[in-house]
């Protein structure tokens, strides 16, 4: 009997073996996937890395091409191709592959992880100092200001940011800065900056020890990064021709492909990478370093002004590839598809109809953007967990179906139980 136990418990020890090297394989080909169809979308976002309004004329009260010449099948096919590369992405965090990848990133990222809120600051202070040097620009390259008094602030904000208890000064500063460019410039032009609201509000709370806002403060700075990336990445789709410029004087970026084709393309994968930073702890850290990687690439094609007007976004993404946060317990791989492919979709029609509410007529603005809240809704309800209660709601038997299925099921034992063992057939003859 002990050799047969023996034997059995080898047997056992082989087969999960063999099962946990099956699954190491499998996610092997996974990665294998997702890294090629990673190096094959990446390079024809290089134009799109750049913020197109730095280097371009763009005029954001034009009106943007229609929804349908936006939805052609170059869209699809790349938007099919990034819900797949989001799906194995999210497939693959959940096997050893994913696991091995968290571990290296929280042991490559440990230091970084301490010093985050000294790595924001410092800048934040450096970036502020620039732009005050500079005297011409309040908040990034495109936004103009001469006065006095905007320097003075842009120079009081990078003081205030060398002590603790002066940070909420420095976010109040910021606030001012912020409240200027709507003024001067208009709330949707502004809407491509909610990262310096994010900063503002990183700062005012970081005066206290309160854990709860420090996780808060963090998830806040992660999520306005990930819109002040996402929503600019909108323009590629609806004002395709801001991009020509850019791609007229350096054309090695579209490595030889035609206008629509980069342009599409950059697009999808730029909303791709932001929307990362919106999703489960692995894939929001591997979308950031992407995002750093793209956005520190392009300081070579476009010089300084990229460079001091991408460096708070690339401090930014940096912290949050060292911070390991929590995972919604919801965001499953299936769910992956859905939400990344409507995600895509609603912001589509937002911008366009928050564009067409804010400089043309609301009667016009009105379907699209019930088109995108009602997309949203779709996202929060999965998110949320209520459409899944919904369908099991839904799927649960009704009370006076669940009665009639007792009381046949009662009927059905009694008859049973009152049914004769053995039937005697009559013969014949």
């Amino acid at each position: 009997m002990r050799f047969f136990d023996c034997a059995a418990a080898e047997r056992g020890k082989a087969q999960m073996k063999g099962g946990v090297m099956h699954a190491r394989s499998r996610a092997a080909k996974a990665l294998a996937v997702t890294a090629c169809l990673t190096i094959s979308a990446v390079p024809l976002a290089s134009v799109a890395a750049a913020h197109v309004k730095w280097f371009a004329t763009c005029e954001p009260s034009d009106n943007p091409i229609p929804l349908r010449a936006v939805l052609t099948e170059r869209f699809w096919l790349f938007a099919a191709l990034f819900t797949l590369l989001f799906y194995l992405a999210c497939k693959v965090e959940e096997t050893a592959v994913g696991a091995f990848l968290t571990g290296f990133f929280d042991r490559t990222t440990r230091s970084l992880r301490d010093r985050a809120d000294v790595l924001l600051r410092a800048a934040a202070a450096v970036s502020f100092a620039l732009l005050w040097a500079h005297g011409t620009v309040v908040l990034t390259p495109e936004l103009k200001g001469n006065a006095v008094w905007l320097s003075a602030i842009q120079a009081l904000i990078a003081i205030y940011l060398a002590a603790r208890p002066t940070l909420p000064a420095a976010a109040a500063g910021i606030i001012v800065l912020y409240g200027y460019g709507v003024a001067t410039y208009g709330l949707f032009h502004m809407l491509d900056y909610p990262i310096y609201l994010g900063l503002a509000v990183y700062f005012a709370l970081s005066v206290t020890d309160n854990p709860g806002f420090h996780a808060l403060r963090t998830s806040f700075l992660r999520w306005t990064v990930a819109l002040s990336l996402l929503w600019p990445a909108m323009e590629k789709f609806l004002y395709p021709a801001w991009i020509a410029p850019i791609a007229i004087e350096h054309p090695e970026l579209t490595l030889g492909f035609d206008l629509a084709t980069v342009t599409t393309a950059g697009g999808v994968v730029e909303f791709g990478l932001a929307f990362a930073l919106f999703w489960t702890p692995l894939i929001r850290r591997l979308g950031a370093l992407a995002l750093a990687l793209l956005l520190f690439a392009a300081t070579f094609d476009f010089g300084k002004i990229d460079a001091i007007g991408h460096l708070m976004i690339i401090a930014v993404l940096l912290a949050v590839v060292a911070e390991p946060g929590a995972a919604n317990a919801r965001c499953r791989p299936v769910l992956a598809l859905i939400a990344s492919g409507t995600a895509l979709l609603a912001a589509i029609f937002l911008y366009s109809g928050i564009h067409t509410l804010y400089y043309g007529s609301w009667r016009a603005a009105l379907v699209p953007i019930m088109s995108g809240t009602a997309l949203l809704a779709v996202i929060s309800l999965y998110l949320s967990g209520v459409a899944h209660a919904l369908l099991r709601i839904m799927r649960r038997p009704s009370p006076r179906g669940r009665l009639a299925r007792d009381v046949t099921g009662a009927s059905g034992g009694a008859l049973m139980r009152m049914r004769p063992t053995g039937v005697v057939m009559p013969q014949r003859g």
